[in-house]
């Protein structure tokens, strides 16, 4: 057996003909004839369809975690918002923390609250067939929605309580009317 002659002629059988047939690449002169046959415009386009191509699979090839790795847990900033049914006892007083006014629709401003807090609100309708006022609560550090504040069609106020210390905006939708809303936090 040599490097030239690596199997002996008396040993060689279909298998080892097709294998040395496969190895040989014919193809390559008639790609590089076809390739030289495009034109420039062709040619570039297909290269950088080639890098994009190229991109997408090592971008998806990166993106699937590797076998039995969990993925990590995902850390939510804001705490648990719970509506309380009335203002909770115990000798504290309420702070006025920020009030607004208007009509339509507004995003407020961020405000923090430390623990038990109420949103008073007024809405005064300019038809007696009513209007739209809801309030939305949502978390500032995800603008995530936490809660409804604040849903009527008719005039009125009323407050909501609160238990949930943190950082959050409104959301007032409101149509064919005036309302005026204040945050007040427990100290």
């Amino acid at each position: 057996m040599t490097t030239t002659n690596p199997v002996p002629q008396g040993l060689r059988t279909d298998d080892t003909i097709r294998m040395q047939r496969w190895l040989r690449p014919p193809t390559l002169p008639f790609a590089k004839a076809w390739w030289q046959r495009q034109a420039k415009q062709t040619r570039t386009g297909l290269a950088v369809a080639a890098v994009f191509a190229l991109a997408g699979t090592l971008s998806l090839c990166a993106s699937v975690s590797r076998p039995g790795q969990a993925d990590a847990p995902r850390v939510t900033r804001s705490a648990a918002l719970t509506q309380e049914p009335s203002a909770p006892d115990g000798g504290k007083t309420w702070a006025a923390t920020k009030a607004w006014q208007g009509n339509g629709a507004k995003e407020t401003e961020t405000f923090t609250v430390t623990g038990h807090w109420r949103v008073d609100w007024i809405f005064s309708p300019s038809s007696s067939a009513g209007g739209v006022f809801q309030v939305y609560i949502y978390s500032a550090d995800g603008r995530q929605l936490m809660n409804l504040a604040a849903n009527s069609q008719k005039g009125g106020s009323d407050s909501t309580f609160w238990a949930g210390p943190g950082t959050y905006f409104l959301k007032i939708n409101s149509s064919g009317g005036d309302w005026k809303i204040g945050i007040q936090d427990l100290h």
